[in-house]
């Protein structure tokens, strides 16, 4: 099995969710360890993160549905 770490931001002006992050691994730890490594170089995220302004969802997925980049390939939609 592999997970999800989806942490969204809520915004402190109007309480609205304008931000998300999706953390994908093969456990939680590393889940955990690709959200402290964003924490480190996003002020915005550190900031809500410090005020509580963040909601995180866990989803557990199978292994061959994590992300592959290749889905995700630009230069084919080129014409």
């Amino acid at each position: 099995m592999a997970f999800i770490l989806e942490v969204m931001i809520v915004d402190a002006g109007d309480g609205a969710i304008k931000v998300g992050h999706q953390f994908f691994g093969l456990t939680e730890a590393e889940c955990e360890e690709y959200k402290r490594e964003h924490l480190a170089s996003c002020e915005y995220f550190r900031a809500a993160e410090k005020a509580g302004n963040i909601i995180e969802d866990w989803q557990e997925i199978d292994d061959d549905e994590l992300p592959d980049p290749a889905d995700f390939d630009e230069s084919e939609d080129e014409g």
